[in-house]
């Protein structure tokens, strides 16, 4: 495991877990946390026993947006430095090489939603609430993905009231992939990580690329991606023990 001020990291059965740790200001966003979320996926992009990722504050809380006391002290210099550290984050977690899920317990706020939703999948506490409340100040959302998830009319009444959802109304929107029971969505979302990482790092990179390549596309040039992916991987040793091993299971098994 490895510590800093703002996040802890960990590695286990191809799971890396990166945690926020601000819980006295309800893990919200500051320069140095937005840097440390960076280095930590970095870290865990380039590490070949990681083939999984965690994103969370642990059971209570996820987080509440931008640290207001760093946002009422602004300067035009802090102003810019906040705001390249944002799209350093923000960017890096949108376009990161390997599947990822948000483990979200409390408020997920501004900017803590945005991290829900800039992961490839969410899995939230029963108690768990969701919205954009700087919307409330004057300022503006991150519009996309987040229409690309609940679609345009639900993207919109989010981000034009800035009006808050729980745990409930965003898995009916399509905000949120899974409840948790309550008090582990930490263990359900490592869990589903366990699962993906299961499938061996060089497949959760290439099934992430092609969620990451795919959308974009016209159908047929997806499916042509898409196949000649395909092609490439089966014929990898390890896919192709992979499949002796479990035909002999299955034929093992007398089927």
């Amino acid at each position: 495991m490895t510590s800093g001020t703002d996040v802890t990291t960990t590695i286990a059965d191809g799971v890396g877990t990166i945690t926020f740790a601000r819980p006295e200001r309800r893990n919200a966003l500051s320069v140095a946390m937005l840097t440390a979320l960076s280095d930590a996926l970095d870290a865990f992009a380039a590490d070949d026993d990681v083939a999984a990722i965690v994103v969370t504050g642990g059971p209570e809380m996820f987080c509440a947006g931008l640290d207001l006391d760093l946002q009422s002290g602004f300067t035009e210099e802090t102003r810019a430095v906040y705001s390249e550290a944002c799209l350093r984050a923000y960017g890096t977690l949108l376009d990161h090489p390997k599947p990822t899920i948000a483990a979200i317990a409390g408020p997920a706020l501004g900017g803590g939603c945005d991290i829900a939703v800039f992961c490839d999948i969410r899995i939230a506490d029963p108690g768990s609430v969701f919205g954009f409340p700087q919307i409330k100040m004057g300022l503006t959302p991150y519009f996309s993905p987040l229409w690309k998830i609940v679609g345009l009319s639900q993207a919109k009444l989010l981000t034009f009231s800035g009006d808050r959802v729980d745990a409930a109304e965003a898995l009916r929107i399509g905000l949120v992939d899974r409840h948790a029971p309550a008090g582990g969505v930490v263990e359900a979302a490592t869990a589903l990580a366990r699962s993906i990482a299961e499938t061996g790092t060089r497949s959760a990179v290439n099934n992430k690329e092609i969620a990451r390549r795919s959308p974009a596309m016209d159908p047929i040039s997806a499916l042509t991606y898409e196949t000649l992916a395909y092609r490439e991987v089966i014929w990898h040793p390890d896919v192709v023990d992979r499949i002796g091993a479990a035909y002999r299971r299955i034929k093992g098994d007398g089927a």
